[in-house]
């Protein structure tokens, strides 16, 4: 199922596996359903993953609007549909893990399990929004590669930046950055950055959740999963030492046993 038309526009969407519970993992900005590959490969013995593109992203067409979070949401909801998934549980990193506490509070029916990484549940504070703004809405939608180097710390910890050994993987990273089309980006990235703050709905998540943090995520750092954590009853909190916002990059194998660990204890 490559392109399927859903909510007014065209998603890109791919399934691996045929276990019989499915799982949705939801990508961050700049990036697509391609890059939870490296936990597909462990996840895909188990259970049916299902991963898409964002609208304006990858391989999804890039429609005039849309972006807004809970318009993603209704995204979201539309590719389970469309894979016939009745119910299915989420991983989602960053906005993708936003949208993820927004439909476990809001269609609790559908949401089996949630698994947030580098979320934030708070609106971006006015300073920093500004920042996001000028850097992401001015300098990398005309220029990406003059924001690519601000970028790089934002999004990953400085040991996998430094390590020589990592060297292709960051310039790996930088690549996707850099090719994802930056009036794409801004499109997207202008909605996402002024969500709203949605702590009020934490208390309504219930399902079993398990939220993710890097120590060292410059975009939301520990103490964005720790109000998450705190806000849902129940939920564990893991904060991931030494790494930045992209563990799926960063540590792929590690982020895809603590998926994999998650997901085994809920069936349990």
């Amino acid at each position: 199922m490559p392109l399927v038309h859903i909510n007014g526009t065209e998603l890109f969407v791919e399934s691996f596996g045929d276990g019989p519970q499915t799982v949705l993992l939801h990508h961050s900005l700049f990036f697509s359903g391609e890059m939870f590959r490296p936990q597909i490969d462990r996840l895909a013995r188990r259970y049916r993953c299902v991963v898409f593109d964002w609208r304006g992203h990858g391989r999804s067409a890039a429609p005039i609007g849309g972006y807004d979070v809970d318009n993603l949401g209704r995204d979201s909801l539309g590719v389970a549909d469309a894979v016939g998934a009745e119910r299915f549980h989420w991983v989602g990193c960053s906005v993708g893990g936003v949208i993820g506490l927004r439909m476990a509070a809001e269609v609790p029916h559908r949401v089996q399990s949630l698994f947030v990484c580098g979320a934030s549940a708070e609106a971006e504070p006015i300073e920093k929004l500004a920042a996001y703004e000028s850097l992401l809405l001015d300098t990398f939608a005309e220029h990406p590669e003059r924001a690519i180097d601000r970028l790089m710390p934002i999004l990953y910890g400085a040991p996998f930046l430094d390590d020589p050994k990592n060297a292709a993987a960051v310039a790996r990273q930088r690549e996707i950055i850099l090719s994802c089309g930056s009036a794409r980006v801004a499109r997207a990235a202008a909605p996402v950055l002024r969500r709203v703050d949605i702590r009020h709905m934490l208390p309504h998540v219930a399902c079993p959740t398990l939220v993710a943090g890097g120590e060292l995520d410059g975009a939301n750092g520990p103490r964005k999963a720790d109000v998450i954590a705190s806000g849902i009853p129940g939920a564990r909190l893991v904060v991931m030492p030494g790494i930045g916002h992209q563990p799926n990059a960063e540590a792929p194998e590690a982020f895809g046993e603590m998926i994999a660990d998650f997901l085994e204890s809920v069936e349990a």
